[in-house]
């Protein structure tokens, strides 16, 4: 038990490790906790194969965000889905996908 705990510990400390665990055992009740993490990339949103997690609903979206799907950075609405969208003011926010 000790072991395990020592090596879930030395992998946070490799850089690169987090990105490489969070994908691998990908799910959506973790990510949330993942959310508080900062990600290599000095953002706290992170992509997982074709969407991201830990977006902020309502918040502007990256250019390599857009048109993608996106689940919340927080754990009560993380089982939710929202879309990258151009408002007509010619900005792109996130908001809930239709199911």
């Amino acid at each position: 038990m000790i072991i395990t705990a020592l090596a879930a510990t030395a992998l946070l400390l490799i850089p690169g490790a987090p990105v490489t665990a969070a994908t691998d055992a990908h799910s959506h009740a973790t990510a949330a906790a993942w959310c508080k993490k900062k990600q290599p990339s000095g953002r706290y949103y992170y992509q997982h194969k074709k969407h991201w997690d830990c977006i902020s609903p309502g918040a502007f979206c990256s250019k390599e965000q857009r048109n993608d799907y996106g689940y919340s950075m927080r754990a009560a609405a993380h089982a939710k889905r929202y879309k990258c969208v151009r408002y007509p003011s010619n900005t792109w926010h996130w908001k809930p996908a239709n199911a």
